[in-house]
């Protein structure tokens, strides 16, 4: 069950707790685009949805109805210039919270480590941020503590239904094969997460988040986390970081991934470097970054997982193959 956090004027948030529905932004520029398709793709039914209205705050709580999907059709929020085609169904969920979060409180706790993914500067440009179980369950604490009276559910007037059609995802390719746009790349992995799929390669899985801030003023790609239930008891046992190159991976991209495998080790990890996975995902691998990843492993006895990725343009799909080493 994925967390996220929407962004929303008051006038919008409005609308959309009327029928129960929230839409992305469709951008001018491609890229931009492809990133905000990339980060609905990680929606799920039952996924839990808060949000922050702007200069007011965050609310709660309410659970995902649908997978994301595409209407240029039904004007919801009566704007002549901009439909939000990206759209995702909702219903209220738990209880009725009338008193928000402040954006105060969630600095305080930025500062003490329990939130680090929420970036307001991000959500701002994609109106969109998921974040982990852990911040999800922190976010509902101060709900509850703000909100100590319960109030039964208000249930949707105007109930949302989604369209069977899903959110395009443009492969477009160069001469060589590879994939001009890389937020689509991110796509196909966000979504291949949401269906429950590369658990072969990843392995089990329990949240995967995109474009996660880092101290470093960069995102990271893609960031997931490992949990498996043992006698009804969940333990986290391991986090994977995953970053995407549609042309041929390169030593700074090497050197990226390591450090924020190093940020995380520090950050989340306790300092066990192995509880962490490192994967690069690329279109080929210079030589020497294949020479590193391979002494690495020999004199750490860690390694950078390498992955090729290949569009099948006949089934529209991504095709991935590790690079093996003897």
């Amino acid at each position: 069950m994925g967390n996220h956090i929407f962004l929303a004027s008051k006038e919008n948030f409005e609308k959309c707790l009327e029928y129960g529905v929230y839409g992305g932004i469709s951008h001018s520029l491609e890229r931009i685009n492809s990133e905000i398709i990339a980060g609905f793709e990680g929606i799920r039914p039952g996924d839990l949805i808060f949000f922050y209205v702007r200069n007011i705050g965050i609310y709660g709580l309410w659970k995902a109805t649908s997978r994301p999907f595409l209407d240029e059709k039904r004007n919801v929020w009566e704007r002549k210039d901009q439909l939000y085609p990206y759209r995702v169904c909702f219903e209220p969920s738990i209880r009725y919270f009338p008193k928000p979060i402040v954006l105060s409180d969630i600095l305080d706790l930025r500062d003490k480590g329990k939130i680090w993914t929420f970036d307001l500067g991000t959500m701002t440009k994609k109106s969109h941020q998921p974040i982990t179980t852990e911040e999800g369950k922190e976010l509902i604490r101060l709900l509850l503590r703000n909100n100590p009276i319960f109030y039964p559910l208000t249930q949707i007037s105007e109930p949302f239904s989604a369209t069977q059609d899903a959110l395009p995802l443009k492969f477009e390719t160069d001469r060589k094969g590879q994939i001009k746009i890389e937020g689509y790349l991110n796509a196909w992995f966000m979504r291949s997460f949401a269906q429950g799929k590369l658990k072969n390669i990843i392995g089990e899985y329990y949240d995967f988040l995109n474009h996660v801030p880092t101290s470093f003023n960069t995102v990271m790609d893609i960031f997931l986390t490992h949990v498996t239930s043992v006698d009804g008891v969940d333990v986290l046992h391991k986090f994977t970081c995953i970053e995407l190159k549609t042309g041929t991976c390169t030593e700074d991209n090497l050197n990226q991934i390591i450090k924020y495998e190093n940020w995380l080790v520090r950050k989340l990890a306790g300092g066990d470097t192995e509880m962490v996975q490192s994967m690069l995902v690329a279109f080929d691998f210079q030589d020497k970054v294949l020479e590193y990843v391979q002494k690495r492993k020999l004199i750490e006895e860690k390694t950078v997982r390498l992955l090729k990725y290949r569009v099948a343009k006949e089934r529209d799909d991504i095709e991935l193959t590790e690079v093996e080493f003897k």
